[in-house]
């Protein structure tokens, strides 16, 4: 079992509890399907994801940036995760920034980017997301297909790609 240190330091308020949630739910989807890599949001020796704010992302849009090395084998030495700054969501009432839920799908989605996952096929490694409004920040959601997420999903065939990488 390898661990993967997610590094949050001086990341912005708004993203650190959606990152820290995003951990959380991969690691039970890497548990329950039999992955052998184990995200931690503490820890300094071994692969590390470096996770930052980059004000050149759009807010509007549903992604990220990730760039990743990896050894022989795809497995990931190093990778550094950029994020908007603010992701908004349009409402009846005008714009407002999206939810937690909606930020911790765009964080899990750049965290399987920078764990060796390269292609995009469906749920959380979707190529196109739809924003969806909850009745508060709270409740929205992003839409992959027929999935809403959080809570994070990964496909089938995410699950093979990242068990050839990790097991």
């Amino acid at each position: 079992m390898t661990t993967v240190y997610v590094k949050l330091t001086g990341l912005a308020s708004n993203w650190t509890k959606p990152c820290q949630h995003a951990v959380n739910d991969l690691n039970a989807q890497f548990k329950r399907n039999g992955i052998k890599v184990v995200l931690a949001a503490s820890g300094s020796q071994g692969p590390t994801i470096t996770v930052k704010t980059d004000s050149s992302i759009q807010g509007d849009a549903v992604h990220g940036r990730t760039t990743a090395e990896s050894n022989d084998s795809g497995k990931m030495l190093r990778a550094e995760v950029r994020l908007p700054v603010k992701v908004s969501i349009n409402t009846p009432r005008g714009q407002r920034d999206a939810g937690p839920g909606i930020l911790e799908v765009i964080a899990g989605h750049e965290f399987v980017h920078a764990l060796g996952h390269s292609v995009h096929n469906s749920q959380l490694m979707a190529q196109t997301m739809y924003k969806e409004m909850g009745d508060n920040a709270a409740g929205d959601t992003l839409k992959a297909g027929s999935v809403r997420m959080p809570p994070l999903t990964l496909s089938p065939d995410s699950i093979s790609e990242l068990q050839s990488i990790w097991n």
